[in-house]
């Protein structure tokens, strides 16, 4: 066994303890929150940043008079126009600098003044605030079902167009439910009274701001409004929040000393834990580098450290980390049957069934006949379910005829096969007899491109015995259904019939002499796996929202081959438990990279471009481990 390198250790050694020092930090950072002398501090920088707040309108009136003095000096002077606008940008720039240094010299006893007002305003905030958003939640929630109720016609789906032609697949990201109008959204009285409250307050403060601040311009009472009551509350405000708010209004100028060390330690309490906990990942990872290798692969453990430093990264850049679970979550349990179907293919030796599309287009005519038949709920999914294994179960023989005449060229043949069933269904969707309004054309033949579900069985899976915890919400119903059938697939494989499939796939010669009819197997093994993806659209369709026809199902394949591969499969051998890993993972670095990459680049329009090169990135490195050895 080879032993564990001097540098290994050492190196290991050094990570770890800098991940001791860090972690102590982000623990001694969050036990300084608590404290009386960091709640203070908090306090005076809300007054500091208020009467800063206050100041600023100060400082714009004198920049704009000083602006006007300048202009009158140059064109006394007869300054040609750059000359003038240089002079005039430099008298301003100078003006702020002084004014600012004078103005925000604020004393203790001034922000002691003004701490009573900011203290009662805040609390009525708070309960506006708290209010507020518990109406809006339940106005959204009766607008949402409203809409759904109307059954909405093909100007009311978004068009998804380009999100079918890149990536491989329908995208949350591109697809989502029109936004809610707010527009006829009518506070209660009680949140009148709540928000009537507020001014009156404002007002104390105001005149408490003023006494310190004499010079405020004329109408500023009005304009300071909105900035002093957001300077002192959020709705959905932390502690880093409130705090980085604060600095942006000079709150961090009255810091000094220990107080400062003691506020820098609370504000980054979160940053030290989350860098710890990076550093004890890769603390793990170097050290225990060659017995992980051995157990994973070294291409799953570079996804699977790559995913868990993205979760360290999203914590660093404050975004909700229980949110990213919740949506890695959801995703795998939305393309989980859908990447299950690669299995039997693989295993009774067909390599990847990229043909897949043959099997999707079964569960999405099954599912269209429900909706035609206006069925809803349970009786329509699972309705939806039967029909697809019943369609899907002779296209899928047809198809595995095919591919037994072919041998040798699985993936290239069933790649063709899938783009062309999907080109010739694209026909027929528009003469197939539908006569439904809400899947038909307004004007004219043939069965819409999208259609919302959530008038029949949308989000049924989703939503069963469904709960949050930590601020992470799984669907349980959709995971478990998933993993069902996951189970069912195992028991299969440990079957007569199974295990004959497997040994087809893995040495067709030697179990052919051994009286195993491959050519039977592999008919089996292509069947199975068009019945799950009859079902897995299914499960897709419900658990997204929208049903895609025509071009939607063509690239699906690719999404669902590259993360069975992730999961370390190979074109020759794969597991359950490859299937699993490899969809969690995948949807994972997929979901978690974009939201990362678009903090750390602040470009507008990014998400959409950080998406496809993700996506094709993960789809092209796994499709490169397929012509590897095989992987147990």
């Amino acid at each position: 066994m080879k032993t564990k390198s001097k540098s290994q250790f050492w190196v290991s050694l050094i990570l770890a303890a800098l991940a001791l020092v860090l972690l102590v930090l982000g623990v001694a950072g969050f036990v300084v929150r608590g404290s009386d002398r960091v709640r203070g501090l908090m306090d005076d920088m809300r007054a500091q940043a208020v009467l800063g707040a206050a100041a600023g309108s100060i400082i714009d009136q004198g920049a704009l008079d000083t602006r006007k003095a300048a202009r009158a000096y140059a064109d006394e002077q007869k300054y040609s126009r750059n000359q003038r606008a240089a002079y005039v940008s430099e008298q301003e720039a100078l003006y702020r600098a002084q004014a600012t240094q004078r103005l925000l010299a604020f004393t203790e006893d001034q922000r002691q003044g003004i701490a009573p007002g900011i203290a009662h305003t805040d609390t009525l905030l708070r309960d506006y605030g708290a209010l507020y958003v518990q109406e809006r939640e339940a106005y959204a929630l009766a607008w949402q079902e409203e809409q759904a109720a109307k059954a909405p016609q093909a100007q009311d789906v978004p068009d998804v167009e380009g999100a079918l032609s890149e990536g491989g697949a329908m995208e949350e990201e591109a697809v989502t439910e029109a936004s809610v109008d707010y527009s006829g959204f009518v506070p209660s009285p009680e949140l009148q009274q709540r928000e009537a409250a507020i001014r009156p307050a404002y007002e104390e403060l105001f005149d408490l701001v003023n006494q310190a601040l004499p010079d405020l311009p004329e109408g500023a009472r009005e304009d300071l409004y909105l900035p002093i009551t957001q300077t002192i509350f959020t709705p959905g405000d932390s502690f880093e929040q409130a705090y980085d708010r604060y600095a942006q209004a000079s709150g961090e100028d009255i810091l000094e000393g220990s107080g400062r060390f003691r506020m820098t330690i609370a504000r980054n309490s979160s940053n030290w834990i989350a860098l710890a906990i990076g550093l004890i990942i890769l603390v793990i990872t170097i050290y225990f580098y060659q017995p992980l290798v051995k157990r994973l692969g070294v291409p799953r453990l570079i996804i699977t450290v790559f995913f868990l430093l993205l979760c360290v990264a999203a914590a660093l850049y404050n975004i909700r980390v229980s949110g990213l679970i919740s949506n890695v979550l959801w995703r795998t349990g939305m393309y989980g049957v859908l990447t299950l179907a690669m299995l039997p293919g693989i295993q009774s030796g067909i390599s990847l069934n990229m043909g897949m599309p043959i099997g999707i287009i079964s569960g999405l005519l099954s599912t269209l006949i429900a909706l035609e038949m206006n069925m809803t709920g349970w009786a329509a999914f699972l309705f939806a379910v039967a029909g697809g294994i019943l369609l899907s179960v002779p296209v899928g023989w047809l198809y595995g005829l095919l591919l037994n005449r072919l041998k040798g060229n699985e993936m290239t043949v069933s790649t063709y096969v899938g783009f062309s069933y999907v080109s010739l269904m694209s026909i027929a969707w528009m003469l197939l007899p539908f006569y439904n309004a809400k899947l038909t054309w307004a004007l004219g033949r043939g069965l819409r491109q999208m259609h919302n579900m959530s008038g029949s069985f949308g989000k049924l899976l989703d939503n069963l015995w469904a709960f949050t915890i930590f601020g992470v919400r799984v669907p349980t119903g959709l995971l478990l259904f998933f993993l069902l059938a996951c189970w069912l697939m195992w028991l299969f494989s440990r079957s007569k019939s199974g295990t004959a499939m497997i040994a087809a796939g893995a040495n067709a010669r030697f179990t052919e002499a051994s009286g195993i009819k491959v050519d039977r197997m592999r008919l089996l093994g292509t069947t199975i796996s068009t019945v799950i993806a009859a079902v897995g659209i299914i499960v897709y369709a419900q658990s997204f929202g929208f049903m895609a026809l025509y071009a939607g199902p063509r690239q699906m394949g690719f999404v669902a081959a590259s993360a069975i591969l992730i999961g370390g499969a190979s074109i020759s051998k794969a597991k359950v438990f490859h299937v699993i890993l490899g969809t969690f993972l995948f949807q994972g670095v997929l979901s978690l990279g974009v939201q990362v990459a678009n903090a750390a680049i602040s470009t507008g329009g990014l998400s959409e471009v950080m998406r496809i090169l993700i996506s094709n990135g993960i789809i092209l490195y796994a499709l490169t481990q397929s012509g590897g050895e095989s992987r147990g």
